[in-house]
């Protein structure tokens, strides 16, 4: 849905339980609606380096005002500003693929800790009307489970980011898009379709996978935090996962771009962190090591997980 702004013609969208105006279409998105009430814009302007920046790796920037800058080479840099406001300065084609993806990811995790709000770097689908994430280091699995659990029937919450939002019951899981990014290799072994390349600059062999109608439009309260790991990695599982807390802050395993949560929201990330710790149940959960291995795995988790998250 287009709304007309003050600097002509914008998409209309919700997501994560925001109401976002968009100057770039972003397709797969839910549509939003045409009030007035807008908590997210992303503008087209320039992006230029921060005033008495801090670096904070070699891509991203902050400055004392809370202020973010995260650039791209050759796809974009963009500017985040009090959890409110993107400015997407482009570097290739506007409606190229590449500038989506980071939109929906490291950006979207900045705008989360500049809202006070807590980006989970997961997967999530919905069991028995709960969600139940699987959080875990890149190439554990998280989205390829989430696909072969949607393709046997259950509904998706989040793929890649989750932003769970404290409620006075606990946690909510708010809903993000009906899309994941997979590689290749799991789409064949799924014998699931291959939409978009997501990249395309590079060799990485990502596509975007439409879920449609296995997607869950609303909040799902928090039942159950899956630490995946790879089953030939057992020997070596570290002994943090007895501690939940730390689980959650390990190696930017859990919470989505830690560092910058740290630097600009650290105290109030820190509490979020440790009440998830105190009130979620968490499991480590291996992940068979072969792909082709994954669909007879994900059938029988609903069950497991369903007993687990009960306690």
């Amino acid at each position: 849905m287009r709304a007309p702004t003050a600097r002509g013609a914008a998409w209309r969208y919700r997501i994560f339980g925001w109401q976002l105006e968009s100057e770039l279409e972003l397709p797969n998105l839910p549509t939003g609606d045409t009030s007035d009430c807008v908590d997210v814009t992303f503008r087209l302007g320039d992006a230029p380096p921060l005033e008495d920046a801090i670096p904070l790796g070699t891509l991203v920037s902050y400055n004392r005002n809370g202020c973010a800058r995260i650039e791209i080479p050759g796809v974009a840099a963009f500017v985040v500003r009090d959890g409110r406001e993107v400015v997407i300065a482009p570097q290739m084609a506007p409606d190229a693929p590449d500038i989506g993806v980071f939109l929906l990811g490291s950006v979207i995790g900045i705008l989360c800790h500049q809202r006070g709000e807590l980006p989970l770097h997961a997967s999530c689908v919905e069991i028995d009307g709960r969600a139940v994430v699987f959080s875990g280091l890149s190439g554990t699995g998280k989205s390829t489970l989430a696909a072969a659990m949607v393709a046997l029937g259950t509904r998706m919450l989040a793929d890649d980011v989750a932003v769970a939002t404290r409620a006075d019951d606990g946690f909510r899981i708010m809903p993000s898009f009906p899309g994941q990014k997979l590689w290749r290799d799991a789409l064949t072994a799924l014998r699931l379709p291959a939409g978009r390349k997501l990249r395309s600059t590079g060799d990485a062999e990502k596509f975007e996978h439409r879920v449609g109608d296995a997607f869950c439009p609303d909040p799902r309260p928090l039942a159950l935090m899956c630490h995946l790991y790879r089953e030939r990695d057992a020997a070596a599982l570290p002994a943090l996962y007895a501690d939940r807390f730390r689980a959650l802050l390990a190696a930017n395993e859990s919470v989505y771009r830690l560092s910058i949560g740290q630097a600009l929201n650290g105290q109030r990330m820190f509490d979020s962190v440790a009440a998830l710790a105190k009130t979620v149940p968490q499991l480590a959960l291996p992940v068979p090591d072969e792909l082709e291995e994954l669909s007879s795995f994900a059938a029988r988790l609903p069950a497991l997980l369903g007993r687990y998250s009960e306690r």
